[in-house]
């Protein structure tokens, strides 16, 4: 397509510069390319009578150079994606097995702990722990709390798409507790949490069954 007849720019042949930029392909910003200092040039050449010509002229070559800034603020400028964190523990070997789940009391036992961050910013995760003791309540099928003790609370700041995994050893005491809880936390963790929702307490939760001997 052709821009220019003779030393003149007309509307016509300035509203196929899109077109052109189309055709090019774009697999990055640099490859719009515009003559938009010919084109003025030319919009100034034209004769007195030419004045509607000359503004719609100019009018169009704005268009284009508003077209071509929105494209390189969509390529430059990505979309933020689904905000969530990953929580997940591992066996002291870094797989997903092997978990100490059956020891004596008072022996120290080890986990690896995993948080990763994709909430798009940079988070004081807060961890804590507890020895809970629950059992199964048949009437209303459900696993009823009927006593939880806070082991332990530590943090760990991790940046955003980062992930961070160390371990963690603890000591379960009491033969009657049947289960470790892990809450993590994004905010500061309430100073108290009641039994009876210490599973919905945290951010997320995680767990893991014990016999304790």
């Amino acid at each position: 397509m052709r821009f220019y007849e003779g030393n003149r720019m007309t509307p016509e042949t300035t509203a196929g510069l899109p077109t052109r930029f189309q055709r090019r392909g774009h697999p990055g910003v640099s490859r719009f390319t515009a003559p938009v200092s010919n084109c003025l040039a030319a919009a100034k050449e034209e004769p007195a009578g030419g004045i509607f010509s000359r503004v719609l002229t100019i009018i169009l070559v704005a268009a284009v150079l508003v077209a071509v800034a929105a494209t390189a603020y969509i390529a430059v400028v990505p979309r933020e994606g689904e905000k969530f964190t990953e929580f997940y523990i591992l066996g002291p070997k870094g797989k997903a097995a092997d978990y100490p789940t059956e020891f004596m009391a008072g022996t120290p036992q080890t986990v690896i702990i995993g948080i990763g961050n994709h909430e798009y910013r940079d988070i004081s995760y807060t961890v804590e722990t507890f020895a809970v003791e629950s059992r199964f309540d048949t009437a209303t099928n459900q696993t009823i709390v009927t006593s939880a003790t806070l082991i332990d609370r530590f943090s760990v700041t991790v940046p955003h798409n980062q992930t961070v995994e160390q371990p963690y050893t603890f000591r379960i005491m009491e033969s009657d507790t049947n289960r470790i809880e892990f809450l993590l936390f994004a905010e500061t963790p309430p100073k108290e949490i009641p039994e009876s929702s210490l599973i919905e307490a945290g951010y997320r939760n995680l767990h893991l069954w014990l016999r304790v001997h």
